[in-house]
């Protein structure tokens, strides 16, 4: 019932939106399978109190019977409205339904007398088709079992939460599985809209905008007051042409303790990348915008920062109206990303939907893998195989995965610490491609870009809003450089997509400055913190306790800072 009723509603949404470009038959079946997963999540969860209710049947079978039946016409209730709305959401405003409905409550209505009065009749008919059909079919599914098992009733409950979770992975489903296409429409078509409003929903409160002013006129008044560098580091670049290739490499977990060049010799495993960073251009003072994964390959893609707790990736919706640096390159560019790992994980696959090849876990012929996937030497190899062969000029972005726990590299044995020698083993991986890529034709014309999405409190175990733990490595090196040089002053990591297009000459596109025009300023976030950092300055504040961990030496910029992305994510 629950399948039939959610393959219905992503034939109706297509429909409702054939205008967008969908071819339906071929589009639909691709749509449907695609969506089957989050679908079956749903039923996972609207399957746990019928299951219960036979539990419960045995011992008060009347109350039962009618709270299974008042269940039933509730929830049957919720995904209609959800579903008939939902196709018309996205026809109005491309996204997902949401609670924003609420909107055309106000004065008179007028919101709700702005829309066509097609859109009222056609969600009006599909409404009341299916509040009929479950009125005569639908709700006697909802009646106890003559011959109700217990032992069958718990194996129909572990086989829900299997289905809620989306199989056996060690990454939970989530929305971003049922992203296939460049195609906005189509992912959004495929995508349950019940699981995806409560998904939205259930997470508004915790990733709302903080506010710490009650204009963003102060926030941007105390943001004027920063002093930022007034040098210039462009010309160590050679100009892009048309030819230029990019390669973006972010490397997991590499905090900048661990580099030589950068951290010291106390934990230093990193020979390759620093032998690297003394053939190009290095910055001493690089800092991580968070201390996740997927928050800092969002800083990476768009330039926004997740502060503290937040997950922006969950919202898709509003990622997807957002610049990304794969939106950069024109059609003479071939853009592509790899990832050993699940792309499903913490809904990174939007952050990369607009890329031209996608390649993961399961595009990779490799038997060296952990429980997050294969491993860097595998995918390290792949990846040069395919940039050196392939002729167009191209953006290639690079994830790395050996360095997350367990640490449990193949065949490597180079340190005692499980961490470093993952690290050591990584930057071996590192070394052999840089150098495959010296050894092409693809040298002179390449702009390599090195990276880490974030620091770790390995291996010394600072405290958790340290900047230490948050200080990462940033290299450019390929034959367009220049000059060698090292850049001492503050940078961030979300200030790379403003760099990528100042670099392609498209410098209006994100707000950050490029880290060759360095700002001298850097924002990050801890789980329950926010900290800005200044050349001579910085200063952690403690969301939960509303006040700074140590005494303040400058302005609230980090509030300034965090409350003014914020808005411009959720509200711009």
């Amino acid at each position: 019932m629950w399948l039939g009723l959610f393959a219905l509603t992503k034939a109706y949404f297509l429909f409702v939106n054939l205008g967008k470009g969908a071819l339906f038959l071929p589009n639909f079946i691709q749509v449907w399978r695609v969506g089957t997963l989050l679908d079956l999540s749903m039923v996972g969860y609207l399957s746990v109190v019928p299951i219960l209710g036979i539990l419960l049947g045995k011992i008060i079978p009347r109350l039962t019977q009618k709270v299974l039946l008042i269940y039933g016409w509730f929830t049957w209730l919720f995904l209609v409205l959800v579903m008939a709305s939902d196709a018309y959401f996205f026809y109005y405003w491309g996204q997902k339904t949401n609670l924003g409905f609420t909107q055309f409550l106000g004065k008179e209505n007028a919101g709700l007398f702005s829309l066509e009065a097609q859109t009222l009749i056609v969600s009006f008919i599909f409404i009341l088709c299916h509040i009929y059909w479950f009125s005569r079919k639908g709700s006697g599914l909802f009646k106890l079992p003559e011959k109700g098992n217990s032992w069958t009733a718990l194996v129909l409950l572990i086989c829900s939460f299997v289905m809620i979770r989306g199989g056996f992975s060690n990454v939970p489903i989530n929305i971003s599985s049922a992203y296939f296409s460049n195609n906005n429409l189509l992912n959004n078509a495929a995508v349950n809209p019940a699981w995806s409003f409560l998904a939205t929903e259930l997470e508004r409160d915790k990733h709302a905008p903080l506010k710490f002013f009650d204009q963003n006129d102060e926030a941007e008044k105390i943001l004027n007051q920063q002093n930022s560098s007034t040098n210039d580091y462009t010309s160590l670049l050679q100009t892009c042409d048309s030819n230029t290739n990019i390669v973006l490499i972010v490397l997991e977990s590499f905090s900048a303790k661990v580099v030589g060049e950068v951290g010291g010799e106390k934990y230093a495993s990193t020979p390759y990348l620093d032998k690297i960073s003394k053939q190009g251009v290095s910055f001493s003072n690089a800092y991580a915008s968070s201390f996740r994964s997927d928050k800092g390959l969002l800083a990476i893609t768009t330039g926004f920062p997740s502060g503290a707790r937040q997950t922006l990736t969950n919202f898709p919706a509003e990622l997807s109206s957002k610049p990304n640096i794969f939106n950069l390159f024109d059609s003479r560019y071939w853009s592509s990303f790899y990832y050993g790992g699940n792309l499903d994980f913490a809904n990174i696959k939007v952050l990369f939907s607009d890329a031209n090849e996608l390649k993961s876990l399961g595009d990779f012929s490799s038997n060296k893998k952990n429980v997050w996937g294969v491993h860097d030497e595998d995918v390290f190899q792949t990846f040069a195989d395919d940039f050196i062969s392939r002729k167009m000029p191209q953006f290639s972005m690079l994830f790395s995965l050996s360095s997350h726990e367990p640490f449990d590299v193949p065949n490597y044995h180079k340190k005692e610490d499980p961490y470093l020698n993952s690290i050591a083993y990584t930057d071996s991986c590192l070394g052999l491609l840089i150098n495959q890529i010296k050894e092409s034709d693809k040298w002179s014309n390449t702009l390599i870009i090195i990276t880490a999405d974030h620091g770790v409190i390995r291996p010394d175990n600072a405290p958790i809003y340290s900047e230490t733990n948050f200080k990462i490595p940033l290299i450019f090196t390929g034959g367009v450089v220049s000059q060698d040089s090292v850049i001492h002053e503050i940078v961030s990591q979300s200030d790379l997509p403003s760099t990528l297009a100042s670099y392609l000459n498209k410098p209006t596109v994100f707000s950050q400055q490029s880290v060759l025009q360095p700002s001298n300023y850097a924002f990050y976030s801890y789980h329950n913190g926010i900290v800005s950092v200044k050349p001579d300055c910085i200063q952690y504040y403690d969301l939960n306790h509303k006040k700074y961990l140590t005494d303040s030496c400058t302005l609230p910029f980090e509030k300034a800072y965090f409350q003014l992305a914020n808005d411009d994510f959720f509200n711009n």
